[in-house]
Parts: structure tokens; sequence; C-alpha cells
């Protein structure tokens, strides 16, 4: 399984992820200036989940469900520090099967998520 982190992702999550399978963070590929657009295209092209706090990601109007391997929207307090979000990532990771992020729209809050498919 392949995860590909926004560049509004702290640089630190990958951590995270490394558990689960391949990992990249957008800084790391010189995308962290780019389009949602380009982000999207990016991680769709390499099969990857795309983990983000833009909650644009989110509207299955402008990205619908079939047209992406998968989205997991953090809906976190704009506020929190890297730590706090990580801490929000292993619980929440800690909680579901992983595959399951597969092809479906994940709105991840604190304590619960939303996943649409």
């Amino acid at each position: 399984m392949r995860f590909f982190l926004d560049a509004n992702m702290p640089y630190s999550s990958k951590d995270i992820f490394k558990n689960f399978g391949l990992v990249n963070h957008a800084g790391d590929i010189g995308l962290a200036r780019a389009t949602d657009r380009e982000i999207i295209e990016y991680a769709t092209e390499r099969k990857a989940i795309l983990v983000t706090k833009d909650l644009e990601f989110a509207n299955v109007l402008i990205y619908p469900i079939n047209s992406h391997s998968g989205v997991v929207v953090l809906k976190l307090p704009f506020y929190f520090t890297a730590k706090q979000i990580n801490n929000a990532l292993k619980e929440f990771l800690s909680s579901l099967d992983v595959k399951k992020l597969e092809n479906a729209v994940t709105i991840v809050e604190l304590g619960r998520y939303r996943m649409r498919r």
C-alpha cells in the first residue's frame, strides 16, 4: 500500500505510515508548492492514498471517489502541533483495517472518522 502526504502535513508523519507501506511527502519530490490538481494527479498516478489537511479533497463533486486511489482528510484544530497531529493519526490508524482506506474518502476528526466508498 502506498501513501502520499500533502505539503500541509508534518514531515514527521512519514514515520507513522512506514509500517503500512511506501510513503512519500510532497516536500521530498518537489511538490511543496503544487496545486491541488497536481497533488491528486501525482497520488492517483502512483495508486497512493493521499493524506492531507485540505478539506477540498473531501468534496466528492470536485474529486469523485472513483477518480483517485483514496483520500484521508484530517479535520483537526488548526493550532494542533505536529505531535498532536501524529497522535491523532496513530489513534485513527490503529482503529481500523488500513486496507479500507483504498478507494474511499475518509474524514478524520478527534476520536472519530467518517468514510465514503
